[in-house]
């Protein structure tokens, strides 16, 4: 069986991706341009390299707390390899944390209605995703940064707006004013972009992988192994222990 790929070939000693040469690649173009290429198929111009570096930027960092950096961090200090906390912390993403961007996406890249959606969605009871965050109650800002951008480089179109309708709409049908997210305002951008949604975690693993290795680094260097919880994190709520020994 052949494999069929349109991404790269290797011609006279030399590989090619998306018909761009390698080595020339990496004396003339940076690596958000050669991101761009491998993924859309084209170099992008200079406003697409502008918008696309704002997104990578946006999910680089969000501290400790967050699943993908403690699980990368307790990887690690059980004795793992860079690689193995890596892809643990990579793992550690899901619907609830950096997921969203895909959801967000394929719901701004459907022909639904903003009212159809937010419907949809709460008569399911569902979760709007790109919407709400536990830290950002009424503003994300770094959604506001990264549309702030948008409007500058005039990526502020109909997915941008979209995203912005069904906020309201979400205000307007449940009576809660939740914040579009950073994940909402990704999603939204990528499809300026013109990427498929299903690129959405793809997005986020991008923008993220670089703090992950952080913290993994800081765990390496500067923490003693392992991490465990304390006895006292942990609330026993299971049948009563018989035969409790008392301490001598």
């Amino acid at each position: 069986m052949k494999w069929r790929t349109a991404i790269s070939t290797h011609k006279n000693g030399e590989l090619y991706i998306r018909g761009e040469s390698l080595t020339k690649l990496i004396d003339k173009h940076s690596f958000t341009e050669a991101i761009f290429l491998v993924l859309k198929g084209t170099l992008p111009s200079k406003s697409e390299k502008e918008m696309l570096d704002a997104i990578l930027v946006a999910p680089i960092e969000h501290g400790v707390e967050a699943p993908s950096a403690f699980v990368a961090r307790t990887v690690v200090s059980t004795g793992n390899p860079m690689n193995t906390a890596l892809a643990a912390g990579l793992l550690a993403t899901g619907d609830w944390h950096g997921g969203a961007i895909e959801q967000a996406a394929r719901m701004l890249q459907s022909s639904k209605m903003s009212a159809q959606i937010v419907s949809e969605t709460l008569t399911k009871r569902e979760r709007l995703s790109g919407y709400g965050h536990k830290i950002y109650k009424e503003i994300d800002p770094r959604a506001t940064a990264i549309f702030a951008k948008a409007k500058k480089l005039k990526f502020y179109g109909k997915y941008v707006s979209r995203a912005l309708a069904i906020q309201k709409e979400l205000e307007k049908q449940s009576g809660k004013k939740l914040a579009l997210n950073i994940d909402g305002a990704i999603a939204a951008i990528i499809s300026e972009l013109g990427f498929d949604w299903r690129l959405g975690k793809a997005f986020f693993a991008l923008g993220r992988l670089p703090g992950i290795i952080a913290h993994a680094h800081e765990e390496m260097v500067n923490e003693k192994p392992y991490r465990r919880f304390e006895e006292g994190d942990v609330e026993y709520i299971g049948k009563p222990v018989k035969n409790i020994r008392a301490k001598k």
